[in-house]
């Protein structure tokens, strides 16, 4: 995790964010500090944020109150290594019709192979949840997805929820769904290669989309559905 400079009401502020340098928003807010090595955080709404100049500090240059670790990784919208030929990216969702509310989450996975990337889509209705469920549960099923051979395979999971990722990866203190938190993280631990990804929801990204609507139509549909299918190659272009 780091902190970035801001402006904020007329004052220099310290901004918890991403390694971008991007504010995470939690909740409609943000985490703020008054000075470096400040103990204090406060909560404020990221519209009243100015950007100023000025580099982004990991939590050891900020000093101040410990943030405890769950992971080597840090809440990121950028992979620490590229996508390869050979690497699978995922995109999780949920889904909640009030919250809580009948709930439902949405993977969507693409495998590479010699013919076009082999896609799969799940649809699962989960009951009565909240959305923190179901963003939870879309990660935990988009995870125990991958073959026992896929084990040692690169994959770039993303999802929309900075909330799922902050407690997954970026040191927050949950205080509900541990149960959840605790399986995502134990499976992780034999899948040394998988990166936990930000990506920004409805915001035109065809991956998110896709894990969208499927947790959405298992909401409205109140069922579960998996299947595979082949993309085709793209067809040359005309001479």
């Amino acid at each position: 995790m780091a902190w970035k400079q801001f402006q904020f009401k007329d004052q220099t502020v310290f901004v918890r964010v991403l390694a971008t340098g991007k504010p995470i928003v939690h909740r409609g807010r943000v985490e703020m500090r008054y000075r470096v090595g400040a103990t204090k955080s406060y909560r404020a709404a990221p519209d009243n944020l100015i950007e100023t100049e000025g580099e982004i500090l990991p939590d050891e240059d900020f000093g101040g109150a410990p943030v405890p670790a769950v992971s080597s990784q840090a809440v990121r919208e950028d992979p620490v290594k590229p996508a390869g030929p050979s690497t699978i990216v995922i995109h999780t969702d949920g889904a909640c019709s009030g919250n809580p509310g009948p709930a439902g989450i949405g993977v969507f996975i693409e495998r590479p192979d010699a013919e076009g990337a082999a896609i799969t889509e799940h649809s699962e209705f989960i009951g009565e949840g909240t959305n923190n469920i179901a963003e939870l549960t879309g990660i935990l099923r988009a995870l125990e997805m991958l073959k026992p051979e896929e084990q040692a395979t690169h994959v770039l999971l993303y999802t929309d929820s900075a909330w799922s990722l902050g407690v997954l990866v970026g040191g927050w203190k949950a205080k509900a769904n541990l149960e959840l938190i605790t399986a995502i993280q134990e499976r992780m631990k034999s899948l040394p290669d998988v990166e936990l990804l930000k990506v920004r929801g409805h915001a035109g990204n065809s991956g998110n989309e896709e894990a969208d609507a499927l947790a959405t139509m298992a909401v409205r549909r109140e069922s579960s559905t998996t299947r595979t299918r082949r993309r085709s190659k793209t067809p040359p272009a005309a001479p």
